[in-house]
């Protein structure tokens, strides 16, 4: 009987003890900036330019295998579209005419991610410095179009890749044991994110 006292009394520190380092992670955050949006402003010079977006939005899970190491999901999601005019030579009434282009996009990546956590967690329980990799799927739809099909923009948007990829520097601080923000420096369809975490 003491026997048996002894070892469920260990047990349940060893469950303590697990339960403080094996944390579970879970943030939600947006980015900035929106990067295809960001280079198609260089047409702002056209006439009755347009621009609209919303994202990146980025919201992540992370299971703390250990002290150093977290096995993780990322889900990020954005969309951008530009709208403008351009002049345009329609030959059939021989004289110059408004073209209307549209460049849309909508892309989400869903990634598996390792987070290579930098500072010992039971020295620092409040600060948490990682580095970040993803690999995963990315679906999405991309589209440019105008009045005149003869006279569509040549811009190279690239394939819409099915390789979701992201590699990033985060930093969080929580205010108490549960709560808390985060950012992340780097590549996620976005260059900066800013958002909240919350661990239990």
């Amino acid at each position: 009987m003491k026997t048996a006292f002894i070892v469920l009394v260990s047990l349940c520190s060893m469950l303590k003890t697990n339960a403080q380092e094996f944390r579970h992670t879970v943030s939600a955050g947006a980015g900035f900036p929106n990067l295809p949006r960001l280079l198609l402003n260089t047409f702002t010079s056209k006439d009755d330019y347009q621009s609209s977006g919303t994202g990146p939005y980025h919201l992540k899970y992370e299971f703390r295998v250990n002290r150093w190491f977290g096995a993780a999901i990322s889900i990020n999601h954005m969309t951008y579209s530009v709208a403008y005019k351009e002049k345009h030579l329609d030959t059939s009434i021989g004289r110059i005419v408004p073209n209307n282009i549209r460049i849309s996009s909508n892309s989400t990546s869903i990634n598996l991610r390792g987070n290579l956590h930098l500072i010992d967690p039971e020295n620092h329980e409040k600060t948490d410095l990682y580095l970040g990799l993803g690999l995963g799927y990315r679906a999405g739809k991309q589209f440019i179009s105008a009045d005149y099909q003869d006279n569509v923009p040549s811009i190279d948007l690239g394939s819409l890749y099915r390789l979701g990829f992201e590699t990033t520097l985060g930093f969080r601080y929580f205010f108490d044991d549960n709560l808390g923000i985060y950012t992340e420096i780097g590549y996620a369809k976005s260059i900066v994110q800013l958002g909240f975490s919350g661990r239990f």
